[in-house]
């Protein structure tokens, strides 16, 4: 009975609007694409610390590290390719939005693209 007075106190002060913001996070986090980011804003700390206990998990086989490549087209900037640690990557990759917008690119070598690390939660 203490506990069932005591909860709607709990929400309305500043731990359950923390509490809050902390579920919305979690909602907004896609589980194949975790990134450093998602883990620094909801454990609030420092990217290199939020980076340490993503390759924590990853060792912990909690997290599968991955590469993604994102299409250097302006109004496009998607990742159009993404791999896991070790596996092969092609030399060209083809934007298959960019195609069926008709941009003049939508194949790119893989080297010039730009490269961005996240993160999947093994299931």
């Amino acid at each position: 009975m203490l506990l069932t007075k005591f909860l709607p106190i709990i929400d309305k002060s500043f731990i359950g609007k923390t509490v809050l913001n902390k579920q919305k996070i979690i909602e907004k986090t896609d589980p194949d694409r975790i990134y450093i980011e998602n883990i620094r804003s909801f454990f609030n700390l420092p990217f290199s610390a939020a980076k340490f206990f993503c390759e924590l998990a990853v060792k912990e086989k909690i997290f599968n590290r991955k590469k993604g490549y994102i299409c250097p087209n302006d109004d496009c900037d998607r990742i159009i390719l993404s791999v896991s640690d070790g596996q092969a990557v092609p030399d060209e990759i083809t934007c298959e939005q960019c195609k069926q917008k008709d941009e003049d690119e939508f194949v790119f070598l893989t080297n010039d693209l730009k490269k961005l690390t996240f993160y999947q939660l093994i299931k």
